[in-house]
């Protein structure tokens, strides 16, 4: 296991040290839940299945379901990209405009482009 550890100018050896320790531990603990579940996958004790329907699975899907709601009834039906900037008015250009649906349609495999277009963009 490998891993970097950067620490503060101002942190004192101890509370360095305490927190360093506490990362190793976090780590290390991690990585042996990590190595149980793949003896367990490999021994077919464990197998993936379905997320909890409660704690897990509709926990998810309700974020989801009001986050595209928030786009449909908020944004126009647009995206919402909390984590990017949003453009300005004076950013916002037809050039702007046309890169993003031509991205849209990328991303859903619409937007105009047959199959030996999209092909071109394949890895």
């Amino acid at each position: 296991m490998e891993y970097e550890v950067y620490r503060h100018n101002s942190a004192g050896d101890e509370d360095f040290d305490r927190i360093n320790q506490f990362y190793k531990q976090v780590l290390q603990e991690d990585k042996d839940l990590c190595n149980g579940a793949q003896k367990n996958l490999n021994n077919g004790i464990f197998i993936n299945g379905q997320l909890h329907p409660e704690k897990e699975k509709d926990t998810v899907r309700e974020l989801v379901m009001n986050h595209r709601s928030r786009e449909e009834k908020d944004n126009d039906g647009k995206e919402i990209w909390p984590a990017s900037p949003q453009p300005t008015q004076t950013m916002k250009t037809c050039k702007l405009l046309e890169e993003e649906r031509f991205c849209a349609g990328l991303a859903t495999g619409a937007g105009g482009q047959g199959p030996s277009e999209l092909s071109q963009l394949a890895w």
